[in-house]
Parts: C-alpha cells; sequence; structure tokens
C-alpha cells in the first residue's frame, strides 16, 4: 500500500462557508493520495486571538469538519496553557505539507526553515482566499446576518 501524502491545515471553522469547504478541497488536492488532517482551534484560543467566543463550541467544530467530505482527520489544537505552538503539533503529526490560509499569522519561511532544522521534509503553502457571492469568512457571514435580522 502506498504511503499517503499527510496534509495539515488549522483554523477556527466557527461557521462552515463555502469558502472552508474550497479551501480543506485546495488542501487536500496538494498531492495525490493524500490525507487532510485537520487541527480545530481550542475555544480559549478563539477567544485570545479574536476577541470573542466562538458560535460553536470546539467539540461542535470539531465534529461538524469531521463530517467533512475532504477531510480524513480531525484533531483539537492545544490549550493555550499548555504552552505549545504550532511546531508541536507538527513533531506529533509529522505532515508532509502545512497548508495555511490567506489570512493566517504564520511565516512560510520561518516554519521552512525550523522544519530544516528539525530534520524534517515538509512543504509549507499558502493558499489565497476563496469565496462564493462575496463571502470570504465567517465575520462576513455574521454581518450577513445581523443585516437579515435588522430588517
Amino acid at each position: 500500500m502506498e504511503k499517503k501524502t499527510r496534509i495539515l491545515v488549522g483554523g477556527v471553522f466557527d461557521i462552515i462557508h463555502l469558502g472552508h469547504i474550497k479551501f480543506l478541497w485546495a488542501a487536500k488536492s496538494l498531492a495525490k493520495n493524500s490525507e487532510l488532517i485537520v487541527i480545530i482551534a481550542r475555544d480559549s484560543t478563539v477567544k485570545k486571538l479574536k476577541g470573542r467566543e466562538p458560535i460553536f463550541s470546539e467539540q461542535e467544530r470539531l465534529e461538524i469538519v469531521n463530517n467533512l467530505k475532504p477531510v480524513d482527520r480531525v484533531y483539537l489544537g492545544h490549550e493555550l496553557k499548555e504552552r505549545k505552538t504550532i511546531y508541536d503539533i507538527v513533531l506529533e503529526l509529522k505532515p508532509d505539507i502545512i497548508a495555511l490560509g490567506y489570512d493566517q499569522n504564520f511565516d512560510e519561511n520561518d516554519l521552512r526553515n525550523w522544519a530544516i532544522k528539525k530534520g524534517l521534509n515538509l512543504k509549507v503553502v499558502r493558499l489565497g482566499k476563496f469565496s462564493f457571492n462575496g463571502i470570504n469568512s465567517s465575520s462576513e457571514v455574521r454581518k450577513r446576518i445581523l443585516g437579515l435580522i435588522k430588517r
């Protein structure tokens, strides 16, 4: 049996929209015979990074993403108090490719250089912005919902 190419992505995935789906399919298609692994941000991480509680709990977001067709495996990220980082997750899961979203604050070169120092053969790819009908973020979905409620 041929070894699958492990592709790692991470994110909040709070209100799933077509931008998320296109992102996941684009990540999955970075290699033939691939295994897409998704890391879901913990509630504490969302609160710190976005300054608000997520709409759906981490467990709900994990279940939702786990049921999306391109996804092979899903894990919860580390709690902030554990002081672990994306680097710890990469060492644990040993992906072949990391696919970053357009809005994720990671430096591709830093990740590549770190991987080289750790002896990992790791490709880092920054994927573009995916949208549908002008929606490319959960924040835009929230704005649309609020606009409909205010009518």
